[in-house]
């Protein structure tokens, strides 16, 4: 499967001096299936998504340092020439990442990659 984005996790500014403190959250679903002469690979995605941190300004430019946490569940289902395999995840997890301020600062892990879209408004 090629990489997706599958959603996105707003979040703002919450206080008015330093510390810049910034707090969010949403919703991230994904669906989607591999079809191939072999057979497929499909898998769903249910997360809800929290983002706590702070900006922290500097003189070569601002640095978010933000806490990301998930919870939710994904299915991968696999069925291949005569093979059916469901591999359940449910559960939480939590990642610690610094960004650039800047429009498209990257943050990647396994099996996730983070982008840094800022609204101008």
């Amino acid at each position: 499967m090629e990489p997706l984005a599958v959603g996105s996790i707003p979040f703002s500014v919450v206080s008015n001096g330093e510390p810049f403190l910034v707090d969010g959250g949403g919703d991230i679903s994904y669906a989607d299936v591999l079809v191939e002469k072999w057979g497929t690979y499909e898998v769903t995605l249910d997360l809800e998504t929290r983002i706590s941190g702070e900006c922290v300004p500097a003189a070569d430019g601002a640095t978010l340092q933000l806490i990301v946490g998930m919870s939710g569940q994904q299915m991968v289902e696999v069925e291949a020439e005569g093979f059916q395999g469901e591999y359940p995840w449910s559960g939480e997890q939590s990642l610690e990442i610094s960004l650039p301020l800047v429009e498209g600062a990257t943050a990647q892990g396994e099996g996730w990659l983070l982008v840094l879209h800022l609204n101008s408004q």
